[in-house]
This record gives C-alpha cells, structure tokens and sequence, in this order.
C-alpha cells in the first residue's frame, strides 16, 4: 500500500511522495529510530526497568522531511516543514498543539492553511501509521474555534487537541510501519 501511494494522490498541490522519498524515510526509520530502539529496549528488559519516550519530536521531523521532500522551516516556531506540521503520538488519544504566547496567534493562523502529517506508534515503534490532513478540513472543526477562543489576555502556552479518531475519519493514511517495514 504504501509503496505505490506515490502514484495515486498528490498530498500538497502538486507535490506527490515519490518512491526514493518513502524509501530515504524507511531507511532512516530503520537506521536511526526503529534499530536502536529495539537494541536499547533489550538492555532496559533485562534491567528490569520501564522506557520512557520512544523518540523525540524532531526526529519524526527528519523523518516526514524525508518522506515529504520538504525542508524544515530552522527554527523553534513556525510550521515545521514549511507547509505541513508534524505531530507525533504515542498509542492513541489526541494530538497537542501549544501556541506560546510570542508566535502563538500567527502560528494558529498557519495551522489553519497547512497540512498536517500525523504519527501514530505502539509497541516500541513496531507499529507506526503516518496520515496527512490538509489544513482546510480542520479549520472548521478546530482551528476556527481555537481562534476564536484565544485568550486576552494571554497565558504562557494556549493548549488544544486534535483526536486521532478524527485524524481516522478524515484523513488519509499515507504509510503503515510495521516492525521497520512497510506494511
């Protein structure tokens, strides 16, 4: 499935995902992500000792990058790759969004015309779905209202959610990972 998405829908516009793309993301997937997490994890079972986080937010970032073409945005505010954000969530529930309180109301209004790759793993990554919403489609259920509701005055961090079961129903699943590799 997800090998031959490339061929059948443009995420962005005219950008499609390009097989190398896919497979420059699984390859980094595998060497940086997958591979040394299940080395560690053998250490922390035989020590008796729980893990923690699996990876950290830029590392799905490097990966999207990969998968997408696209480039980082260089900084700590903005939407990630430019034009799509990335979200990344361990089991289910929601997505977090934070707007802070220098960026937050310009970074909101970015959201709402991006598009948004979200990352769901389990089991120590051996299980990973990537999906992709375009901007517009949560703009009415979401950012809208998150908009309207942004608080004057404003706290240190505004903090909202997205579901991944309304990511399920609306958006497109894009890849499926299963034990490092394509499902």
């Amino acid at each position: 499935m997800a090998l031959d998405f490339y061929k059948k829908s443009p995420i962005l516009g005219s950008m499609q995902l390009h097989k190398a793309h896919i497979t420059d993301a699984i390859g980094f997937f595998r060497s940086f992500m997958f591979l040394p997490l299940q080395s560690k994890l053998k250490a922390y079972i035989a020590r008796n000792i729980r893990m923690g986080s699996a990876v950290t937010p830029s590392d799905w970032e490097v990966f999207a990058s990969l998968l997408t073409g696209l480039k980082g945005n260089g900084g700590v505010c903005g939407i990630d790759l430019g034009s799509v954000e990335v979200k990344s969530l361990q089991g289910g529930g929601s997505f977090e969004y934070q707007y802070h309180k220098e960026t937050g109301l310009a970074k909101l209004r970015k959201d709402m015309k991006a598009g948004h790759l979200f990352i769901v793993h389990s089991n120590y990554l051996n299980n990973v779905e990537v999906w992709f919403v375009r901007g517009g489609k949560a703009k009415k259920d979401y950012f809208s209202k998150w908009l309207k509701n942004y608080p004057c005055p404003y706290p240190q961090r505004y903090r909202n959610v997205i579901p991944f079961s309304w990511v399920k129903k609306h958006g497109e699943l894009l890849l499926t990972l299963t034990s490092g590799k394509a499902a």
